[in-house]
Parts: C-alpha cells; sequence; structure tokens
C-alpha cells in the first residue's frame, strides 16, 4: 500500500473481506491507529513474521455479508480472535487489554485505509529469523 499525503487519504470507510470473499466488512474513519505487530500469538495465529493491524472503536465495524461464516475463539483470556470458517482468513482481533477496540487486519481490506502502517508493537518478540529491517529484495521474482 502506497503512503497517502494527507489530502490524498480516504474519507469514510474501507471494505474488506476473507479469502473466498463469503464474510465481508465495513470499518468507518477514523481509524486510531495502524501498526505491526510483532507478539508471538499474532505471528503464531497468521502465520507470520507480523501482523499489520487497523484499530478502530468497535461500533465502528460491520460484518456486511456472511456472518454465519464467522468464527472465533479465545486465543488467550480475555481476549477473542475471528476468522472465517470456510478459508480460514483471520479478520479481527479484539481484547480486554484494549476495551471497547476492534482490530482489523489490514491485509484483509480491499480499499485503502486513512493512515500508513506507523510503528511496532511488541518488537521485543520479533521472529528471531527474520532479517530487520526488512530488506526489499534486489531483483523482481
Amino acid at each position: 500500500m502506497s503512503m497517502l499525503p494527507d489530502d490524498d487519504a480516504p474519507v469514510g470507510e474501507a471494505r474488506g473481506r476473507c479469502m473466498c470473499g463469503q464474510v465481508r466488512f465495513v470499518a468507518r474513519f477514523p481509524s486510531r491507529f495502524c501498526c505491526h505487530c510483532h507478539c508471538e500469538s499474532c505471528r503464531r495465529a497468521h502465520g507470520a513474521a507480523f501482523v499489520t493491524w487497523v484499530g478502530f472503536p468497535a461500533a465502528q465495524v460491520a460484518i456486511v455479508a456472511g456472518g454465519e461464516a464467522v468464527a472465533a475463539y479465545a486465543s488467550s483470556p480475555g481476549t477473542r480472535r475471528t476468522f472465517c470458517r470456510d478459508c480460514g482468513t483471520r479478520l479481527f482481533f479484539a481484547s480486554e487489554r484494549w476495551p471497547g477496540e476492534t482490530h482489523v487486519a489490514l491485509a484483509c481490506f480491499d480499499d485503502p485505509v486513512d493512515r500508513p502502517a506507523e510503528g511496532h508493537a511488541f518488537f521485543a518478540e520479533h521472529a528471531r529469523w527474520l532479517r530487520w529491517p526488512v530488506e526489499p529484495p534486489t531483483e523482481a521474482t
């Protein structure tokens, strides 16, 4: 995703979906943050080096289609991770640690969000096999 100057920032909302397209959601701006999380729980849940989350007040995120395909589990006490039960896409995160917020996986958005990713949460837990800072490949693959 490209970084947008403030005057080109999206207004209104962004739509997103799971990989199979059954679960669709909309998130209304403004978001509260967008950052990369390196905690072990996020890395394991997503099978990735880190997860980029966009945080919203919970009332600003709505599932608009496929609600019957949404499933959730408690990944730790007071924390719920939501996913599509058909394709397995991890969609949302909510925790008592951040009451009233829903964190949406940035990769699930079809539309640009209202801010670039800034900052790294729980970097002390980052994947030791990842060379940091991440460098772009030297040639196209």
